[in-house]
């Protein structure tokens, strides 16, 4: 078996809301990514001795991952700032070992212009949107026996079904987040509703550079009786999707797959989802199955399928043992890391990505 590094940027210490907890009890499995890589590392090792401290922390990361670089057979990079950081290095260095992203956005002009230019050098790419993969094969001309198209994941052990008296619905996440017409589509409803978010974050034109943060109490709308803002620890957020009939993430017209981690938490804990049928969020939900869809920023139609879900508690429910399921046959933790490292084994032996539509 070769010696596969995967390079994740985690952000500061404590942004993950939780310790370590490889029983799943108290925090998601991170463990697992170590185990199924040789090793994983996370921005940690910038404290090491040694490693240079000039530049953002993306830089500094491939930076180093390029120094160690000679301790493996390959190199997983996971994230567009750190593996266009790794491409734009590895260009002008004499060894390069294979290198392979694991990315989800190829549309975007500073994505797609430094992938156009350095991404040939890519041993491969791994995704897990169907619809980015396609852009990166038909757009940017990205050879398809190198782009291998996995599934999203969630800790499955950390959210699992707990009892608990379902009072309540939420909506959970704040990236390109439609919380204006969840607003519109709960007033006057009397149903109980936590949106445990702080802010919607929405991506400017060129998406690595001009986030625009915009705090719940500023994006306009109604305000709806019974209902509660705020941000969540993890804990507290696996309590209020166990509270939750289902839950509800409306989402803002977007080419990628917005909203897949808060997708697939709720859907592991037995929930089924209402989501904004976006071009990019395709890949998750069931419809009538796992979860429903509705037209992005139709509040009527938000409101006619939350009122249907709320008054049909034993269908809901039904929904939502499938939507379990559906998570542990494919979108369990221990199968993403392991689809994901066979991807980077096949890529380092010049094995192509297979001609099925998911590996």
């Amino acid at each position: 078996m070769h010696r596969i590094a995967l390079g994740i940027v985690k952000g500061p210490p404590g942004s993950a809301g939780a310790q370590s907890d490889p029983s799943g009890t108290t925090a998601p499995r991170d463990n697992v990514f170590d185990d199924a890589f040789a090793p994983s590392w996370s921005d940690s090792i910038l404290s090491d001795a040694g490693a240079s401290k000039a530049g953002p922390v993306w830089w500094r990361m491939a930076r180093e991952l390029r120094r160690r670089q000679g301790e493996y057979d390959g190199i997983v990079t996971w994230g567009e700032k750190l593996s266009i950081a790794m491409m734009m290095q590895y260009r002008f260095a004499s060894v390069r070992k294979p290198h392979i992203a694991l990315m989800y956005q190829f549309e975007k002009a500073n994505i797609r212009v430094p992938m156009s230019v350095l991404g040939r050098q890519l041993h491969a790419v791994i995704t897990w949107s169907s619809v980015q993969r396609r852009a990166l094969i038909e757009r940017l001309r990205f050879p398809a026996e190198r782009v291998f198209l996995i599934r999203h994941y969630v800790d499955q052990v950390f959210y699992s079904p707990q009892p608990a008296e379902e009072d309540m619905i939420c909506a959970v996440g704040a990236e390109m987040r439609d919380y204006m017409t969840l607003r519109h589509a709960i007033h006057g409803t009397g149903i109980r509703c936590h949106i445990a978010a702080d802010h919607v974050r929405i991506p400017g034109r060129y998406r690595l550079l001009a986030d625009r943060r915009v705090p719940i109490g500023d994006i306009g709308g109604p305000e709806a009786d019974h209902l509660t803002v705020g941000a969540l620890p993890l804990q507290q957020l696996r309590e209020m999707y166990a509270r939750s009939r289902f839950v509800v993430i409306p989402l803002l017209p977007s080419d990628t797959d917005n909203g897949v981690t808060c997708i697939l938490q709720a859907m592991a804990m037995g929930k089924p989802v209402i989501c904004s049928r976006t071009r990019g969020q395709v890949d998750v939900i069931r419809e009538g199955q796992t979860g429903l869809y509705v037209p992005v920023g139709d509040a009527a139609a938000l409101r006619a399928a939350i009122l249907s879900l709320w008054h049909d508690p034993a269908r809901a429910r039904e929904m939502g043992r499938a939507a379990r399921a559906h998570v542990e046959k494919y979108h369990a933790l221990e199968y993403f890391t392991s689809t994901a490292r066979s991807a980077a084994e096949a890529s380092v032996e010049g094995r192509p990505a297979p001609d099925t539509w998911w590996v």
